[in-house]
This record gives C-alpha cells, sequence and structure tokens, in this order.
C-alpha cells in the first residue's frame, strides 16, 4: 500500500495577542471587559 500525504489542516488565524486603543473602542462591552482584563493579567499587550 502506498501513503497518502495530507495537507496541514489549518484552523484559521492565531488569537490576536496585540491591542490597539483604537480597535478596543469599537467592542461590545462583555468582550471589552474580558480583553481589559487579560491586558492588566499580562495575558495580552496593550499598544499604544
Amino acid at each position: 500500500m502506498t501513503e497518502t500525504k495530507r495537507k496541514p489542516v489549518l484552523t484559521g488565524l492565531p488569537p490576536k495577542r496585540y491591542w490597539h486603543l483604537y480597535s478596543l473602542q469599537n467592542l461590545q462591552t462583555e468582550k471589552l471587559t474580558k480583553i481589559v482584563n487579560k491586558i492588566l493579567k499580562n495575558e495580552y499587550v496593550l499598544i499604544k
């Protein structure tokens, strides 16, 4: 039997880790609070 080569499965873009102040202005309240909490925990980076 011959082995078939499979293409790697792309699941999408990696999670966004760097946030700019202007991009936070357009977010809904729930999502904004989650992102701000992660910024405070140093999981995400805020770009000025």
